[in-house]
């Protein structure tokens, strides 16, 4: 690795910082009301969610004990059915409610950050009127990015299961082709998702969405493509370390795994924050980096960054 390569990506991390010392206020008013809200719907999923799931595996355990063809085997059978039913209309409830809150609190922070490069001093009544004009475009390009991460870990199944098919006696060769699989698939995922995440701040600070936001944001990273996957990469692998330590600490005492469950959430949600502002950086230099080589539809935008004029 070149070290022009290893400064862009260094240039990515301290991108937040620079942003933070001129949009501080505003940034942190983003900030606590999408952290409350992701804590607060955390919370009512874990205390809606924990009955259903003890509940149900108390009759899975009396279910395999139970007769078949008996009124209480009948009996059982149905109310897992109802159970799971209801498990999965909270986890699709939550999911939805998830999904929208970082959504707006990430378009919020791209038009933060995007006042940066712009110069304008944004105010929080225009920036609540600019998100509720922008959101439905970062919202569409989120469905097409959902839609091809579901796509592609579906294509990789196949992969993943002829191993554990043809391997089945053989463990040890089997845990290796497996791991050796998952490094592989999860990098390739992480090298797919730059596209995705500049995507999103496309929708954003363009009037562009959906299929034609991804489509820009290809042809954007051209060159760039390395100082995204090495943020991602960055950002996944301290989002690992908090899940794993998280883990740990969940089995330390009952109470301990709501508790280490909004500390992680609320650590990821200021990862995915940070995120959002160094994909804001990235769009600069991959606008800049376009103009200069004459880029198609992008050698009209001048080589200083005016990002907020694409904003409604």
């Amino acid at each position: 690795m070149n070290m022009s390569k290893l400064s862009g990506f260094l240039e990515l991390l301290k991108a937040p910082l620079k942003i933070l010392s001129q949009n501080g206020k505003l940034m942190a008013i983003t900030a606590t009301v999408y952290l409350i809200l992701y804590s607060i719907s955390f919370i009512l999923y874990m205390l809606s969610a924990n009955p259903f799931i003890l509940d149900l595996t108390h009759k899975l355990i009396a279910l395999a004990s139970a007769r078949p063809g008996t009124p209480d085997f009948s009996k059982l059978l149905v109310a897992i059915r109802e159970d799971t039913g209801i498990f999965l209309g909270i986890e699709v409830a939550y999911f939805v409610l998830f999904f929208f809150v970082a959504l707006f609190a990430q378009t919020a922070v791209v038009i933060t950050a995007s006042c940066y490069y712009s110069g304008h001093d944004l105010s929080l009544k225009e920036l609540f009127l600019k998100v509720s004009k922008t959101w439905t475009r970062p919202f569409v390009t989120s469905l097409w990015i959902q839609l091809l991460s579901l796509g592609y870990t579906s294509f990789f199944l196949l992969p993943f299961l002829v191993p554990s098919l043809v391997l089945f006696d053989h463990r040890t060769i089997l845990i290796t082709v497996l791991i050796f699989l998952a490094i592989f698939f999860i990098l390739i995922y992480i090298y797919l998702s730059v596209v995705w995440s500049l995507a999103f701040v496309v929708s954003v600070v363009e009037d562009s969405y959906g299929y034609s936001a991804l489509g820009k944001a290809k042809v954007l990273v051209n060159g760039k493509r390395v100082h995204g996957f090495l943020l991602n990469f960055f950002l996944n692998l301290v989002t690992l370390v908090i899940i794993v330590t998280g883990s740990k600490l969940m089995k330390l005492s009952p109470a301990m795994p709501i508790v280490v469950g909004v500390i992680q959430v609320l650590l990821i949600g200021i990862i995915s924050m940070f995120k959002s502002i160094a994909y804001c950086e990235f769009y600069v230099q991959c606008k800049n980096n376009m103009t200069k080589l004459g880029g198609l539809d992008y050698s009209r935008i001048p080589t200083t960054p005016v990002v907020d004029e694409y904003l409604p």
